[in-house]
């Protein structure tokens, strides 16, 4: 009577320890199924238009869930597997596309922009702040590049603030010297 309970003892215990450890692998393995690609949409926090002021002139960038134009390029978004690249030498049939994945840094979780055919280098990096400017908070665009994730400059939902703040960096920003 006794080895039977142990036995179911034992039985219960042990069926318990594989299915903890069977939810564990499982969520473990979604998580990790979840990064494999690279983003099919930009986020909703940086979509919008945006001008930044730089060298005495204004620069306009839109983004759309699936496209960024800017005042001299335009960049598809495409995804695919993380670790899958063009073939060395492959002919660039899509030079306008991008690949697009999140990253965090120092707690900022930033959207890292890279060329199609990008196979190193650290590519053009995007987040959604919100600074108080004159009494009033605003939604700003911070770009960033380069391995330290160095500012270089910010998106204003507005003509004015962007000619106005032009060369404003804000406090806790990486500045490349």
């Amino acid at each position: 009577m006794k080895l039977r309970r142990r036995g179911m003892l034992l039985l219960l215990v042990l069926s318990l320890v594989l299915g903890l450890g069977m939810a564990a692998t499982t969520s473990n393995q979604t998580a990790y199924a979840k990064a494999r690609y690279t983003m099919k949409t930009f986020p909703k926090s940086i979509r919008g238009t945006w001008y930044s002021y730089q060298y005495h002139k204004m620069y306009r960038i839109k983004i759309t869930a699936k496209k960024m134009t800017g005042t001299d390029f335009t960049s598809r978004l495409h995804s695919r597997k993380v670790t899958a690249y063009p073939k060395s030498g492959a002919k660039m049939k899509h030079p306008s596309w991008v690949t697009a994945r999140m990253m965090t840094v120092d707690h900022e979780h930033w959207v890292n922009v890279m060329g199609w055919y990008q196979t190193a280098g650290d590519g053009e990096s995007y987040r959604q702040v919100n600074h108080k400017i004159g009494g009033q908070r605003h939604r700003i665009l911070q770009t960033a590049s380069g391995a330290g994730f160095w500012t270089d400059s910010h998106g204003y939902q507005s003509k004015h603030l962007a000619k106005k703040y032009a060369n404003h960096y804000f406090k806790g920003e990486r500045i490349n010297n």
